[in-house]
């Protein structure tokens, strides 16, 4: 009886080292972070940061000499002093187009505004980013964030 009760902690030990082993790992060989925490010339692909639900969050950002679709051009803070209570999605909206079309990327690009939630409204200053994006599809090379005028 013993032997099983010893046999059975080992096996239940070598499981949890195993689980805690692989997710370490995965854990540090995952570069993707928040859109909105990247900072201007930040590259990525679009493709890979698109999540089942068309919303983006997570992106792994690259060299801007690698081939992208998506740069970030404009970042700003709503929320500088933490007192502002979150506003209604019309006027968290209206504040980001706005801020994001004072941006004027060449024609190749578009722009994309990205708005805090309501969960990073407190933490990250309200925090948003204005992410230029290839007009069509296709990919570019090279920092395209002074195009914009912001650098």
């Amino acid at each position: 009886m013993k032997r099983l009760l010893l046999a059975a902690t080992v096996a239940a030990v070598v499981v949890v080292g195993v689980v805690l082993l692989a997710l370490i790992v995965r854990l540090a060989g995952d570069d993707r972070t928040d859109v909105t925490d990247l900072d201007v010339g930040a590259c990525f692909s679009l493709d890979d940061a698109v999540g089942d639900d068309g919303v983006v969050t997570l992106v792994e950002p690259f060299d801007c000499d690698e081939p992208h679709d998506a740069q970030v051009v404009l970042v700003g803070d709503l929320n500088p002093d933490g007192d502002r209570p979150y506003p209604s999605d019309d006027e968290l909206f209206a504040e980001v187009d706005a801020r994001c079309a004072g941006v004027e990327p060449d024609a190749r690009f578009g722009l994309v505004p990205v708005a805090p939630t309501e969960a990073t409204w407190t933490g990250r200053d309200g925090r948003f980013v204005c992410v230029a994006l290839v007009v069509g599809g296709g990919d570019v090379t090279g920092d395209h964030a002074a195009l914009a005028g912001r650098s």
